[in-house]
């Protein structure tokens, strides 16, 4: 069996803790992982059992942050007490001497914690002692072991392998020495914004409301409607002739109608806002932003975070002459259904899947305190290199001659960050919202010319 956990968030609180340890006793000896090992007894009081302990936290510490951050926040769990098969629990004793015991093995390492996870038995009350090992850092030193056990000398570096802790072998020895070097190196870059302009728009949330409000007003008098056929005199002369039709009723209730009414507004509204914001890309100017590294090291995976004020809107600039795919309005209330096929009368074909437009605000954009973030995806710098970010179409509704923003630039492979502020300028869009919006209507510009009366 794999073991059966969430390794995104770290492992904070009590039940969270009680949930690791139940996936450990559904797990199999292959699941420990770089983040996580297990061992069945061992009492810390006990040189045997405080060198296990002490080994365990060495290996955790002593891996690359780059390799500990994809799992459970960069932390690493030791549990003492549980395996696969049972929980066997392990004495409990002081913090006080806990540390010192382990210590004697630690040396001055302390960047860790543990505790006692009381778990109900057949058997009664039994203690797991759960210990957490801090995310490692870039500029941490190799820790290694202080004290003598067995074979293992002082000065034995132990690494954390995938599901074992050893030596750590020349290859490890060597990131780690990198890892311990990149304190003296910091995150050297420089980003510049070559075009750009926060657009500024009359404010479309009551128009787009207005619509959505009118159309649900007129989807829902098909209930009434139908409900209205229902009670139709029984000297209708079709009426006999309706009932030999090979059609089920609408099996769908009202509220189940309402329902697919929301979702059909809520896509239709989203169609409304990609229409506003591709038209903000092909007549404003995206912002454009410029990296630089002006060093003379590579740089890896640099990221750049653009922060913006929440009353600002930002997406991937889209391509002008990408069409629209509106949402199919859900089918008439009312109407009957070939049995065995679920197609409505009247409609030609299965009904199309419900419309799911991508999210106007794309994985790397999100609203977060107060701000809008902007999150470049990562780029490798050789020295001296500059390339060019995605451009990004940003507008608003708040008045302003120009908007602050601030950048923020990291790299995996040097520590700290680089953060500078920067201001992007205002330009006011006169933008025709009823063309915006006229492709939801199916009007074209000839239909409307002819409507108007042109030659």
């Amino acid at each position: 069996m794999t073991l059966d956990f969430n390794a995104d968030e770290p492992v904070v609180g009590l039940a969270r803790q009680r949930e690791l340890i139940r996936a450990v006793l559904n797990a199999s000896s292959a699941d420990e992982t770089r983040w996580l090992e297990w061992k069945s007894q061992h009492d810390v009081s006990r040189a045997a059992g405080s060198f296990a302990v002490s080994k365990a936290i060495l290996g955790f510490a002593n891996r690359m942050p780059d390799v500990a951050e994809q799992w459970v926040g960069g932390h690493a769990y030791l549990l003492v007490g549980v395996d696969e098969d049972a929980i066997h629990g392990v004495p409990t004793h002081d913090v006080e001497k806990v540390d010192g015991w382990l210590r004697r093995y630690l040396g001055e390492f302390s960047r860790y914690q543990f505790t006692y996870v009381p778990m109900d038995t057949d058997e009664g009350k039994r203690h797991v002692m759960l210990v957490d090992v801090a995310p490692p850092r870039w500029g941490d030193l190799i820790h290694p072991l202080h004290k003598e056990y067995e074979s293992y000398r002082p000065g034995t570096v132990f690494h954390r392998y995938a599901g074992k802790t050893e030596p750590a072998r020349p290859a490890e020895i060597y990131a780690l020495t990198e890892r311990a070097r990149r304190a003296t190196k910091r995150v050297n870059v420089d980003v510049t914004m070559t075009d750009g302009t926060v657009a500024l728009l009359a404010p479309t949330e009551d128009v787009r409301r207005t619509i959505t409000d009118s159309l649900r007003e007129v989807m829902m008098r098909q209930v009434d409607a139908a409900e209205e056929k229902k009670k139709a005199p029984a000297s209708d002369p079709f009426r006999t002739f309706r009932s030999l039709q090979v059609l089920w009723p609408d099996s769908r209730s009202p509220e189940e109608f309402r329902q697919e009414v929301d979702e059909y507004l809520s896509d239709f509204d989203l169609a409304m806002q990609h229409a506003l914001a591709q038209r903000v890309s092909a007549t404003g100017t995206p912002v454009t932003l410029t990296l630089t590294n002006p060093g003379e090291d590579n740089l890896t995976k640099v990221q750049v975070v653009l922060s913006l004020p929440d009353t600002v809107t930002a997406h991937v600039t889209a391509d002008a002459e990408e069409e629209i795919d509106w949402p199919h309005q859900p089918a008439k209330y009312g109407e009957g259904t070939i049995p065995g096929l679920g197609i409505h009368q009247g409609v030609l074909g299965v009904q199309p899947p419900a419309y799911h437009l991508p999210s106007l605000h794309s994985p790397d954009i999100e609203q977060q305190d107060g701000r809008t973030l902007i999150r470049f995806a990562p780029v490798d710098l050789r020295p001296h290199e500059t390339v060019t970010l995605d451009a990004i179409t940003v507008y608003s509704s708040q008045e302003a001659d120009s908007f602050p923003a601030e950048w923020r630039a990291t790299a995996t492979n040097v520590s700290s960050n680089v953060q500078r502020s920067l201001s992007i300028p205002a330009q006011r869009l006169e933008l025709d919202l009823r063309g915006v919006l006229r492709p939801m209507f199916g009007i074209s510009d000839d239909a409307e010319q002819e409507e108007g009366g042109g030659d």
